[in-house]
C-alpha cells in the first residue's frame, strides 16, 4: 500500500511539474530563454503592423460618413438629389447605421473682402440650418423606425483622385451616378480632349491629280502603259 502511495505521489508531482513548463517545448533550452518564443514577438509584430491602418480606417469612416456642400444646394439649406441618395444610403447600413453623421462647414458662400466678419457668421448660420435639414429628412426616410443620429459639423479635405497634375481641375469627385455605373475618370487636361493643345496635326492624304484646261492633258500617278 505505501509502494502504491509513493508511486501514485511521484506521478501527480511529474504531471504537475509538466504541467507548469508552459510554452516549453521540450528543445533542451529550458530555463535559458523565454519559452514562448516565437508566438509571443510574432503577435507583438502583427499587432504593431495593424495599428497603423487603424487611423486611416478611422478617417475613411468619417470621410464616408460626411454630407458634402455638393450634397446641398449652392448656399442653401436645400438637399439636392446626390445628399438624399447619401443619407439614404447611411440611413439603410446593416447591421445598424453608424449614429455619427459629419457635415462639412459651408464653403460655398460669396466671401466680400469688405465684411469678413459676415462670412464667418453666415457660415456657422449656414451650418445650424443644414445640420436641421439633415435631421429633418432622416426622420422622414426612417418613418416608423426612428434612430438616434448625432450630426456634427467638421471641416475635411475634398477626398479625390488627382488627374493630371498643374492642369485644373486637380481633382475628381465621382456623383453618385458615376460610382454606381462603375465609370472611370473621364479624360482631362492635356491630351485628354478634342482640341487639346499639342495635338498632333492629322496626316495629309494623296495629292489629287492635276487637270490641265482645253486640250491639255492630265497627270496620273499610276504607271504609264
Amino acid at each position: 500500500m505505501n509502494s502504491y502511495m509513493t508511486k501514485l505521489m511521484g506521478g501527480a508531482v511529474l504531471a504537475s511539474g509538466m504541467l507548469a513548463a508552459g510554452c516549453h517545448h521540450g528543445d533542451g533550452y529550458s530555463g535559458h530563454g523565454d519559452p514562448c518564443w516565437p508566438d509571443r514577438y510574432a503577435n507583438e509584430s502583427r499587432a504593431a503592423v495593424v495599428a497603423n491602418f487603424q487611423p486611416q480606417v478611422e478617417n475613411g469612416q468619417i470621410l464616408d460618413q460626411t454630407v458634402w456642400n455638393t450634397h446641398f444646394e449652392y448656399s442653401t439649406d436645400k438637399l439636392n438629389g446626390a445628399g438624399m441618395d447619401k443619407l439614404d444610403q447611411l440611413a439603410r447600413r446593416r447591421p445598424h447605421p453608424d449614429p455619427r453623421l459629419f457635415i462639412q462647414t459651408a464653403r460655398d458662400i460669396p466671401y466680400d473682402p469688405a465684411k469678413p466678419e459676415d462670412y464667418s457668421s453666415k457660415r456657422t448660420d449656414l451650418d445650424s440650418k443644414r445640420v436641421a435639414a439633415v435631421q429633418k429628412y432622416l426622420s422622414a426616410t426612417l418613418t416608423g423606425r426612428a434612430f438616434p443620429f448625432d450630426v456634427q459639423v467638421h471641416d475635411p479635405a475634398v477626398p479625390g483622385i488627382e488627374t493630371n497634375p498643374g492642369v485644373g481641375p486637380r481633382v475628381y469627385v465621382p456623383s453618385p451616378g458615376e460610382r454606381a455605373k462603375g465609370s472611370g475618370i473621364p479624360p482631362l487636361g492635356i491630351g485628354g480632349a478634342a482640341g487639346a493643345v499639342g495635338a498632333a496635326p492629322a496626316p495629309a492624304g494623296p495629292a489629287a491629280p492635276a487637270s490641265g484646261g482645253p486640250g491639255g492633258s492630265s497627270t496620273s500617278s499610276g504607271p504609264r502603259m
